[in-house]
């Protein structure tokens, strides 16, 4: 069946909509704030902004911007710390001076790109600060001959203009031989020929208590800081930023027995006299503050950095900032301007995937943008003002991007399809709307009706598409008679329950607030406790969505519903189940306005304790769509051997045949990793044990981390390697084979394509 729409300037008198045989959409991916070296993570009304802003201005300035080399010029060229001193007080040609410097006018271009935020760098590697900072070994803007405020004037000057103010902020200082020998005992190859010196050790604490007098001062002295971007935790640049927490201790506290302390001085204490770590300190004084991971600590959201086109599937379970540049360096360098058509795609593939994004320009000595990087950033602005409405305050999804082609973005009744350059036509056809109605169909730029047609199974064909007024990115809008995404009918009923944690405020009503930084919990590790919500009214039900308080953690229960609270029936028995996944998502069919959750069983030393109690009342799904996985060495498929259906049935690799055995769908986890399930079986992709070299089965889900695996960007484009989250191993073809039949197995990381996997929707 198909229903056709004709295209007016009235609005239709009839919407149009899917038969029931429709496939219906899935549930939004739910973020639970992490705790990472005693600090949780913001919730998400604290990083909603963020979340909404979609995009934001990155401004790399400092004395790197006299020479014109780009940021690390100091460490590339490599220049001494006396001679790159001389790019701020000698009056040269390369001389930092600040001159034309006009914050209002970086605002008002910030604002004429679109962007709702901006970020600006404080302090970078080279140790020069952009404030009057206050400690012995500071250099800084406050001296000769400078003598001005830089942070000061251009906090007040984004705030005037209605933007977030982020602050960067690096802790490495390349001027201290200390950061390359933290103990005094083993220095690390650097390009000032610092060695190994006992002295080392106090220089590299030194060092750290201008750290933290420096993240004192910008979190006190300029009033509300929206972003903290924390950029270089790691030590001697080897390792990971996480690698660096033993020196820089960025968690909320300080240890009193780490070898390298920080002076009260410098440091500060929370209100029992405990010193605070430097995210302790920041969250003292900025409780509302998000920060990048970049300091060593977990991070309220997550970085990407690089001009590289992001690609598979919508990223879920946190929020991803992508961040690159529009000239070749980060800081100034005489180096040519990105294209429209590059900038472009970064951005658009960033928010189909549920990205934000931050653009970065540098001005160059005097403190101007070019007219060349700001004529790029007023064209985006440009596409912004027309096509805006597809952007700000969206989600990516609800349907997984085709890498090239197209993707979606939704809010509210809304959603939006962006094709690509990559996507040829001038007709489109969507995924199924499932029980939704289509109320208008419309070009985004112009405001035009589209004609359409709605299919038996729930597809929109859209003709008449305008590829040739924008083709980098072709807008078109999809509006429906109910949200793009099923609304939970529990958030914000009354909840009651037979045991609640008062003294720390984990009461019933804290499981349908919406909100998974809050919880129920029962007052005692006994099993049999109970959480109920009324919906007010008896409605037709289909399923649950639970975010337990823990992860990895088997909670037994089971799910009862009534229309009557006095008589219940059992609609989900869950009392032996094995499955330790801290979201759950029973599907069922019941008349019922009351539900009711049963904890029947708990580990030893767990208390029955529930984050989101969500109910739905419309047909939902909890993957993100079905996939092909196509290995790029041998162009074969991952299939289950002879189409089993059995546990332990091995994984092998074959020509795709378009068999549901050849075929997956992907479960998000509240990490960002996946599951992956096989279409014909229902069953998992497994690592089975921890020996190198095993084939990879199936295996009914189990809530284990060896079914769990992180999508790995290649340095190929559009492909990934699938990571074990349990063993760290990858899926690769044994051999490197492209023999039909051939193992797949789990082995190291290498750089080899057989271990690199493009994830093709269906």
């Amino acid at each position: 069946m198909t229903v056709a729409a004709t295209v007016g300037s009235a609005a239709l008198a009839t919407p149009a909509y899917a038969a029931t045989a429709a496939t219906p959409l899935p549930l939004p991916p739910l973020r639970i704030p992490k705790v990472d070296l005693g600090l949780e993570q913001q919730p998400d009304s604290k990083i909603q902004w963020l979340m909404d802003a979609k995009l934001g201005m990155f401004i790399h300035w400092g004395p790197y911007a006299g020479p014109a080399k780009g940021e690390w010029w100091m460490h590339a060229g490599p220049v001494t710390p006396a001679d790159y001193r001389k790019y701020v007080t000698d009056a040269t040609s390369e001389q930092f001076t600040a001159d034309a410097y006009n914050p209002a006018a970086w605002a008002q271009l910030a604002k004429d790109f679109g962007a709702k935020y901006t970020t600006l760098t404080t302090r970078h590697h080279d140790g020069f600060a952009m404030w009057p900072l206050n400690h012995p070994n500071a250099w800084s803007s406050g001296q000769a001959p400078l003598k001005r405020d830089f942070v000061k004037d251009y906090v007040a000057a984004v705030r005037a203009a209605g933007l977030k103010v982020g602050l960067y902020y690096s802790p490495i200082d390349w001027r201290y031989p200390g950061y390359y020998d933290v103990t005094g005992t083993n220095c690390a190859s650097n390009p000032w020929n610092y060695t190994t010196d006992p002295a080392h050790k106090e220089n590299a604490r030194i060092m750290k208590t201008e750290v933290y007098e420096s993240v004192k001062e910008l979190v006190t002295q300029y009033g509300v800081i929206d972003d903290l971007w924390w950029d270089g935790g790691w030590i001697a640049e080897q390792g990971t930023d996480a690698d660096g927490a033993f020196f820089w201790e960025p968690g909320q506290f300080r240890d009193t027995a780490n070898q390298w302390q920080v002076d009260a001085t410098y440091g500060e204490t929370d209100d029992n006299g405990k010193p605070l770590g430097l995210m302790g300190m920041v969250r003292k004084h900025q409780p509302d503050i998000v920060a990048t991971s970049r300091s060593g600590w977990k991070g309220d959201y997550d970085s990407d950095e690089g001009p590289g086109v992001p690609t598979g599937a919508i990223r879920t379970g946190r929020l991803v900032e992508k961040v690159f540049s529009i000239i070749g360096t980060w800081g100034y360098s005489n180096t040519a301007v990105m294209s429209y058509g590059t900038a472009l795609n970064i951005l658009v593939n960033c928010w189909v995937r549920n990205m934000t994004v931050m653009v970065n320009v540098g001005p160059d000595r005097h403190g101007t943008v070019s007219d060349a990087q700001a004529g790029l950033l007023r064209q985006i602005g440009t596409f912004m003002t027309a096509c805006g409405q597809s952007v700000y305050g969206t989600r990516g999804g609800p349907w997984n991007p085709v890498d090239g082609q197209y993707g979606f973005t939704y809010k509210d009744n809304t959603f939006y399809t962006h094709l690509l350059p990559g996507y040829s036509g001038t007709t489109f056809t969507t995924p199924s709307i499932g029980d939704a109605q289509v109320t208008r169909v419309f070009d985004v730029r112009s405001g035009a009706n589209l004609s359409y047609s709605v299919e038996g199974d729930g597809r929109i064909t859209v003709n008449g598409i305008d590829r040739t007024t924008h083709p980098q990115d072709s807008v078109v809008g999809v509006a429906l008679d109910r949200p793009v995404q099923p609304a939970d009918v529990a958030a914000g009923r009354t909840a009651t329950a037979d045991s609640e944690e008062t003294s720390k405020g984990n009461t019933a009503a804290k499981a349908v607030d919406g909100s998974t930084a809050t919880r129920w919990c029962a007052n005692d590790g006994n099993t049999g406790h109970w959480l109920k919500v009324d919906l007010g009214s008896t409605r037709s039900l289909t399923g649950t969505r639970i975010a337990w308080e823990l992860d990895k953690t088997n909670y037994q229960y089971k799910i009862e519903g009534s229309t009557d609270n006095s008589t219940w029936t059992t609609l989900v028995d869950n009392t032996a189940t094995a499955g330790t996944s801290q979201v759950q998502t029973p599907v069922f069919q019941a008349q019922a306005r009351y539900v009711r959750v049963t904890v029947t069983g708990l580990p030893a030393g767990v208390y029955a304790s529930i984050r989101n109690l969500e109910v739905y009342d419309r047909p939902f799904t909890a993957d993100l769509g079905t996939y092909k996985v196509i290995n790029r060495n041998s162009g074969k498929a991952l299939d289950v051997s002879n189409a089993s259906t059995a546990d332990g049935a091995t994984l092998i690799q074959w020509p795709y045949g378009g068999g549901t055995n050849q075929q997956w769908s992907l479960l998000p986890n509240t990490d960002g990793s996946f599951r992956l399930a096989n279409v014909k079986s229902g069953k998992l992709l497994q690592s089975p044990n921890s020996t190198q070299g095993t084939t990879l089965t199936q295996e009914s889900d189990n809530g284990g981390d060896n079914q769990w695996w992180k999508l790995v960007p290649s340095a190929t484009s559009g492909y990934y390697r699938l990571v074990n989250v349990r063993t760290g191993w990858c899926a690769d073809v044994a051999n490197a084979s492209t023999t039909d039949g051939t193992n797949v197995i789990q082995w190291p990381v290498t750089a080899g394509s057989n271990q690199d996997w493009q994830i093709v929707s269906l």
